[in-house]
């Protein structure tokens, strides 16, 4: 009689906690699937966010401020506007100068230089380009460029250096928020 109790007993205490686990189980692969819902959704929203820089630069014949950098997703690319605003200081260009001719621009995510979608720095392509617009002496232009992006969670680098060569490149490091 003794045993059989035991047996009832041992087999009840362990059918209860199989019963647990399982529960537990399910519970934890409900809290799982949610997870995966919610990066599905993420997944699937386009990508569209405004990030203010407002980091000024001053370099000896020009200053710069990159002013915003807009990510989005457009026909399936990952794109970014860099959005800037530089004034001249060159005496010695007047009114001629452009970006172009007072900087090296690169962008780049992990070390891997970006394309200009718009071929914007192509001296080729000048009718209707920011880069070749000619600043006036103390003037102040506007210029937007549009990167392709490799991914939308690796900090995004604008560098400028300056053509004068004596001057070193300075970095712009933009983070893009989750």
């Amino acid at each position: 009689m003794y045993k059989k109790w035991l047996f009832l007993t041992i087999s009840l205490i362990v059918s209860l906690s199989l019963v647990a686990c399982g529960s537990n189980e399910k519970s934890v692969s409900n809290e799982e699937q949610k997870e995966k819902t919610v990066q599905e959704k993420a997944k699937k929203e386009p990508v569209n966010m405004e990030i203010n820089v407002n980091k000024e630069l001053k370099f000896k014949k020009f200053d710069v401020n990159v002013k915003q950098v807009k990510v989005y997703e457009k026909k399936g690319k990952l794109l970014a506007d860099i959005k800037l605003n530089w004034t001249n200081k060159a005496n010695d260009y007047g009114d001629k100068m452009t970006l172009f001719v007072a900087t090296i621009f690169e962008v780049k995510q992990d070390g891997n230089e970006l394309e200009e979608i718009h071929d914007a720095w192509n001296p080729e392509n000048k009718r209707g380009n920011d880069v070749f617009f000619p600043n006036a002496l103390g003037g102040n232009t506007d210029v937007k460029l549009t990167y392709e992006l490799s991914d939308k969670k690796t900090p995004i680098e604008i560098t400028f250096t300056p053509t004068t060569e004596t001057e070193n490149s300075e970095t712009v490091i933009v983070e893009i928020p989750e």
